[in-house]
Order: structure tokens, then sequence, then C-alpha cells
């Protein structure tokens, strides 16, 4: 490798620049096509499209529209920033897309990409808030069942090996 290629593989963030992966990046070679700039690619990239492959286009940077500052209220004070959108809470957002059910907290976990210990806190915190409930070991996204279906399981518990007998009609058969 040359500084040339040091030079256009550092300019990628040390990325092939068609699959985007970052994995053995001293791997990474560079190929110039006549006519085109250089591009980089993965061992598995350039295997697959030799000496014409096909970057990804990098979406172009719109021009923000024109604003007019607004004047100032007092003297000395902070032109106005742009209010901040609050980020996606992870967690709510991954309790949302699992299915229906229950799951455990390892699972819970690994969908919304944190460490276990922090994600049993925050289903905890989710549990006093009242978004979701705990099932024995298990975190269920369902709502909370109510007072009677609590006792309609319960009495279905109870009674599920119990048969009615009724009682027969006496009269003799004609």
């Amino acid at each position: 490798m040359n500084e040339d290629d040091l030079t256009e593989i550092e300019r990628a963030g040390r990325r092939c620049e068609v699959c985007r992966s970052g994995r053995r990046w001293r791997q990474l070679e560079v190929v110039r096509a006549e006519g085109r700039e250089p591009v980089v690619l993965c061992a598995a990239c350039r295997a697959r499209y030799g000496d014409a492959p096909v970057v990804r286009e990098e979406p172009k940077a719109v021009a923000a529209p024109a604003v007019v500052p607004e004047p100032a209220a007092e003297a000395g004070s902070a032109a106005p920033s742009r209010p901040k959108r609050p980020q996606e809470d992870r967690l709510k957002k991954v309790l949302r897309e699992l299915p229906r059910g229950e799951h455990s907290t390892g699972r819970i976990a690994k969908a919304a990409g944190l460490n276990h210990s922090k994600t049993l806190g925050r289903l905890h915190a989710l549990k006093a808030a009242g978004e979701i409930h705990q099932v024995g070991k298990l975190w269920s996204t369902e709502p909370p069942p109510t007072d009677l279906e609590d006792a309609f399981d319960r009495l279905q518990a109870r009674t599920s090996n119990l048969r009615i007998i009724r009682e027969r009609d006496k009269s003799p058969v004609s």
C-alpha cells in the first residue's frame, strides 16, 4: 500500500465505500478506474465487483432555507437556538415493537442494545409507572388484567376438573 492509498482509505473513514464495512480495514484496497474517482473496497466487494464497483451515492446536502433571525428581546441575550427533539427511548420503542406477550429481561435487553442490569432497572421503573407488569421472572407487554379477569382465571383454575351432573327426569318412559 502506498501513501495515496492510505490517504484514500482514511478519507473513506476506514470503511468500504460499497458495503460500508469497517472490518479488516488494513486489507482495504483502492480501485482507480479511468475517468472516475478512486474507490475504497473491502476484499468481498473487490471479489464481487472487480474494477467496476457500484458505489453508493452520498445524499447531497440540501441548502437550508434562509432564516431571518428575529431581533433579540434584550441586549446581550443569546440568539434563539433550535429546540432539540428528545431522543426516543430505546427500551420503550423495543417494548412497542416486540410481539404482545411475555418476554425475559435478557431478550428485551438484547433487542434494545442495553446491558442486563440497566435494562432491569428501567423495567422496574416502567413497572412502577404502570406501563408494564411483571409475571414471575418475565415482563408482559400486554395490559394488566382487570380484577374481573383475575377472578375468572382463579375460578377456571379451581373448576377445571369438575363435571356438572344434572338430575334426570324420573317419569316413566312411554
